[in-house]
């Protein structure tokens, strides 16, 4: 019985011992993620994406940039990652019970953000993406693709509670909506804010009301 017992205290050691050495590294290692997100933003803020490297980033992080390069293949993924930190907990989607009431609110929240330091950092990417196909993926994979689902299940909410008509063209009722802003932060040069976003949304709600 004295054996049994000390090989189970043995065992219960090592376990203990095991997760102590576990759980420090691991919260280094998110400690250290976390640092490098917040340089590398703080790096596109200063420098925008033309000026953003991951030297700069390691260099603003107290991190290796062979670390950097195990969590993130490229500066375009690194920029884009400490991008969405930030921007997805400063836009969310509303839900309320009205789906045109929400689509205006994420519309003039999205106008005042975009208007400002992300609208930027986005239209950097951007156009870095034109000749970086792995980084323009990302971003529509990580940022574009996310957000028009949203925006395709509020339509859909809307002609669910018999706000919107159901045969509307979702595809192209978000085209509408969401590809003016990226005329107007690429192209058109004119301001984003919440009074044309409520404009923009109260004429495209006009064809899709009942």
């Amino acid at each position: 019985m004295a054996r049994t017992d000390t090989v189970e205290e043995e065992a219960t050691a090592a376990t203990a011992t095991a997760a102590a050495r576990r759980g420090p590294g691991r919260k280094r290692d998110e400690a250290t993620r976390h640092a490098i997100l917040r340089a590398a933003y703080e790096t596109l803020e200063a420098e925008g994406y033309g000026g953003f490297t991951i030297e700069a980033v390691a260099a603003r992080s107290g991190a290796a940039k062979t670390t950097i390069y195990r969590w993130w293949p490229s500066k375009g993924a690194l920029a884009i990652d400490s991008f969405l930190d930030l921007y997805q907990r400063e836009a969310p989607f509303p839900q309320t019970r009205s789906a045109s009431e929400d689509l205006k609110a994420n519309l003039r929240l999205m106008a005042k953000i975009w208007g400002g330091r992300y609208g930027c950092i986005i239209a950097g990417i951007i156009a870095a993406g034109q000749s970086d196909a792995a980084t323009i993926e990302l971003y529509n994979e990580r940022l574009v693709k996310p957000r028009r689902e949203e925006g395709l299940r509020l339509l859909q909410r809307g002609i669910a509670n018999g706000e919107f008509r159901p045969d509307i063209d979702i595809e192209a009722a978000l085209d509408a909506l969401y590809g003016a802003f990226y005329g107007r932060l690429l192209a058109w040069l004119e301001p984003l804010d919440p009074a044309w976003a409520e404009r923009l949304c109260d004429t495209v709600l006009r064809g899709l009301m009942v």
